[in-house]
């Protein structure tokens, strides 16, 4: 038996989770302005187009939108997802390679490639061009062999050339710079669509000597099936619905962006790399997957879950009086807010200082009570506002390492800044509150007004 894929996910979801859309949509803008309307309603559905004006293929979005929905892709809560998580990086299972498999039905080369067909989108005014964000970059350690999955935004260019950002600065770029050292391409699959593990596991933050495929296998609790490419030296899932195969080109460098990303600022910052495209591999009907672009909750979700789980887990191991860890969606991805209960005294500023070293994104962290729900920006910034003084209660780390993404960024450098907004030991303070009598007492008054 296969493993499973996008299509066994997505029809393992209830009516209630989906919106479908079948009336033709223009492919640029609209649906990136359906996913923010959505949003801004409180809605986070599975969005499926199945007609995308300029292309013969339906289109899934917003799959991560819901932290939930994200949860049970795995067969977990949100109580033990961070368990589930755990065990599939430390205990993940190996792929094993087939014969064949659906992705590779279609095989276009040399002239049949255009990849222009499919309905990548231009998601807003400000984007150089139309974009692939879905993408699984899939390459292979030059000098060990060890693979590695992550994401980079695919800018097209032509039918079979895209721009590509490796401006993460992590594996794949040291890929890349080994390669380009011996002035030869790095072979690499795009792949679009795929079971969500496997996004998933893409996204995770781990060492270089791990594949994460092993972490898709933990996470589905079976190997992920993979077939070698037609052109490339490079094994991809056997059930994707589509892989570009094709070469990172050495020596060449082409502008690419601007691109809406994740902060909600559109940007330019790029390594300027090009992905020149050798295969279409594709099953006869593939559905199209896209990643929502900018600071969409599909975008900001996919970047961290599986890292917060990480976080979470070494902040508890270190600094046993931590809780729990939001990251807000305003602080996209580049906040976060840490729950503790009263300890020794300095233990808030040290699980401050850690929580920097392990998300080298995170630029403002802050410490608060159990009393406050972290989910609540208002609470938190009551929070800071009365049991915070600055002098005291706010430290800053200059010049540290950090996502170039970052518009306030310096050359790949920012500064870090901590908040300790819990109660201090000899505050005389009372927080107001009522007797859960008197407001049933007052609910109960409204229900007959």
């Amino acid at each position: 038996m296969s493993n499973p894929d996008l299509r066994d996910y997505v029809d393992s979801l209830g009516s209630e989770e989906i919106l479908r859309v079948e009336a033709p949509v223009p492919r640029d803008f609209v649906i990136t302005a359906l996913v923010e309307e959505l949003e801004r309603r409180g809605r986070f559905p599975v969005l499926i187009f199945d007609k995308v004006i300029g292309s013969d293929l339906p289109m899934i979005t917003n799959l991560f939108a819901q932290k939930e929905r994200v949860y049970r892709m795995v067969g977990a809560s949100e109580a033990d997802f961070p368990s589930r998580w755990l065990s599939a990086e430390a205990n993940g299972i190996k792929p094993r390679m087939v014969s064949s498999g659906p992705v590779q039905e279609v095989i276009q080369q040399g002239e049949e490639i255009d990849v222009t067909r499919l309905p990548m989108m231009r998601h807003y005014e400000s984007d150089a061009g139309r974009y692939i964000t879905s993408g699984i970059l899939v390459a292979k350690d030059p000098r060990t062999g060890i693979r590695n999955l992550s994401f980079h935004r695919l800018q097209v260019k032509d039918p079979k050339r895209m721009g590509v950002s490796l401006h993460s600065r992590l594996h794949l770029w040291s890929y890349f710079c080994a390669s380009e050292t011996k002035n030869q391409p790095l072979e690499t699959a795009a792949i679009i669509g795929a079971h969500p593990s496997l996004l998933l596991a893409a996204s995770a933050k781990t060492g270089m000597d791990t594949d994460e495929y092993d972490i898709a296998g933990g996470l589905l609790r079976e190997p992920v099936e993979l077939v070698r490419g037609r052109t490339i030296d490079v094994e991809y899932p056997a059930n994707a619905e589509i892989v570009l195969e094709g070469r990172i080109l050495p020596g060449v460098n082409e502008d690419e962006g601007p691109f809406g990303e994740f902060t909600g600022y559109s940007t330019s910052r790029s390594t300027r790399n090009v992905f020149e495209v050798s295969a279409v591999c594709r099953r006869k009907t593939p559905y199209y997957l896209s990643v929502a672009a900018g600071a969409s909750a599909d975008h900001l979700n996919l970047a961290r879950i599986g890292k917060e789980a990480v976080v979470l887990d070494t902040l508890r191991k270190r600094v046993p009086n931590v809780r729990n860890i939001h990251y807000p969606k305003s602080g996209v991805n580049l906040h976060c807010v840490v729950s503790m209960a009263p300890g020794p005294e300095g233990t808030a500023r040290q699980a401050l200082m850690l929580l920097f070293g392990l998300d080298p994104n995170v630029k403002l962290a802050i410490a608060v009570d159990e009393d406050i729900d972290l989910t609540d920006d208002s609470a938190v910034n009551w929070a800071m506002a009365t049991r915070t003084q600055g002098y005291e209660d706010i430290f800053m780390v200059p010049k540290v390492f950090t996502i170039r993404l970052d518009p306030s960024s310096r050359g790949g450098m920012g500064s870090k800044v901590g908040i300790d907004a819990m109660k201090k030991p000899d505050s005389d303070a009372t927080v107001l509150a009522l007797k859960d009598e008197h407001i049933q007492e007052a609910s109960e008054i409204l229900k007959g007004l």
